[in-house]
This record gives C-alpha cells, structure tokens and sequence, in this order.
C-alpha cells in the first residue's frame, strides 16, 4: 500500500510543479497545496479534499485488512481483487512477475518521495533534483538586457509565508482590542506577580524589577508550568519555578533552557 501511495504521490508532485487543471487552484508548490485546498481556493479545494477523504473511506473499509495480524487474512496481501480488464486472467500472464515489478516500482517511488522532501528540507543535497523548485508563474523573475552582460531585471517576488497568507491585515485590525485586566497601576508592587484569563488566555501580568508593568503567558513553553505558581523575577527576567527557564519579560527572549536540578532538568528539555 505504500508502494502504491509514493507512485502516487511521486507523478502528481513532479506533474503538478509543470501544470495544473485550469479552473482549479493553481499552486505547483506539493508542500503548500493542502494549505492551499482548504484556506485559498473556497469551495472548490474543500470540497475536493472532501470527495477524495470519502473515497479513501470507502476504499479502506471495503479491503480493510481484517485479522491480518494474526495471519488470517482472508486475501494475499496487496491483492485487492481489482482488474476491471482481466488482465490477470489473460494467456500466459505471469501474475507473480508482475507483482514483483510492482514491488520493485513502488520501492524505488519510495525513494523518490523521500528525495523530494529531503531536497526541499535542504535545497540542493539531492543528485539531479538541484535547481527543482516549484513556484509560481507571476513569482519567477522576469530576466531582460544584454546577453554579454548576463541577465538582468527584478528579483523574483518572495513567497509569502502561512502567516501571512492566513493572518492579513484586514483579518487582524478589527480583532484588536484593549482588554481589561481588573488591577490598577498601584496595586503591584515590583517583581509581584498575577495570573488572569483574559479572554480565554492565561497570562501573568506583573512588574520587572524597576517597576515596569509587563504582560507574558502563564504557562512555560517547556512542559506548561503555571509560572505563577512561584516564577521568580529577577530584573526583567522571569524564571521558571520548575526547571528553572528564563526568558525576558520584555522580549520574550530565551535566557537559559531548564538548567535545574542538575542533569534531570537539561535531560527533560532535551527530550520535551
């Protein structure tokens, strides 16, 4: 089934970065075209990737592989009785020649798709895929001028990133707002700390070591630790009470990374 799924996998990411099906949504980029199906191409990708979740339903409840796993499958595996044509059933066919074959290809196409994404990952490191980069039409840069020179003209548009795509300055602006957190100025005293929920958010409001009022999030990126359950504030330095992070209050700059207690707080910030 693998095999099966990086053949597949492998013509439409090579075929889709040359053309693609006019009317439909134009993305040549295999790694943005999810991405693309559900937030910019409107009913047309969502309901795309409907039908195809539906057909892959279908198809994976009418050959589930039942009690395969204690080897009582009721069919061989990978054959899923589909031949429409008889091909099988055709004179001197060699079914076990071409299953082999099959095998062989969907392997090979396994290798194939692992290559395309290591190339994307790192642009270059694989062997005759240099240079393979999908983009857009309007995005490749238009050369002009003399050939002695070489080419010139305008760069070529930069991609804009998921963020950007998504979070627009029109969506943004309107959902800014101020929101009230219930304390006053002089309610807090320096390096005191109060943790509130505003607006389905867990943030600790508090003051550095100067005096300055500050907002971060209450919980720790490391393992979620309420912050406010003992951080310590040491200038515009807040630390973690349980492995000891720290970040500054005002940036949000990582300081140090779970140095306490010895070798148990490193190793759990390596792993997590």
């Amino acid at each position: 089934k693998h095999g099966r799924v990086c053949m597949l996998a492998f013509v439409g990411m090579i075929v889709q970065s040359a053309c693609q099906i006019p009317g439909l949504p134009q993305e040549p980029d295999w790694s943005k075209t999810l991405e693309t199906m559900l937030f910019e191409s409107g009913q047309v990708g969502q309901l795309s990737l409907l039908q195809v979740a539906i057909f892959t339903m279908f198809a994976e409840g009418r050959f589930y592989p039942e009690d395969s796993w204690i080897g009582q499958m009721k069919r061989e595996p990978g054959d899923l009785g589909f031949d429409p044509l008889k091909w099988s059933k055709r004179q001197g066919f060699d079914l076990k020649k071409s299953q082999l074959s099959e095998l062989k290809n969907g392997r090979l196409a396994m290798i194939g798709v692992a290559s395309i994404f290591a190339n994307h990952a790192i642009p270059g490191s694989v062997p005759f895929l240099t240079g393979f980069y999908a983009t857009k039409p309007e995005q490749k840069a238009v050369a002009a001028g003399s050939a002695l020179c070489g080419k010139t003209g305008a760069p070529a548009a930069q991609a804009s990133s998921k963020t950007e795509r998504r979070y627009t300055t029109q969506v943004i602006l309107p959902a800014l707002q101020w929101i009230k957190t219930g304390l006053k100025l002089g309610e807090l005293q320096a390096t005191e700390l109060r943790a509130k929920n505003l607006a389905g958010v867990d943030v600790l409001v508090g003051k550095d070591g100067s005096g300055k009022l500050f907002c971060v999030a209450n919980l720790c990126p490391h393992i979620g630790t309420p912050m406010s359950e003992g951080a310590d504030v040491i200038g515009d330095v807040i630390v973690c009470p349980l492995h000891g992070s720290s970040f500054k209050v005002t940036t949000g700059e990582l300081i140090d990374w779970c140095p306490t207690p010895f070798i148990i707080g490193p190793l759990t910030g390596f792993v997590v």
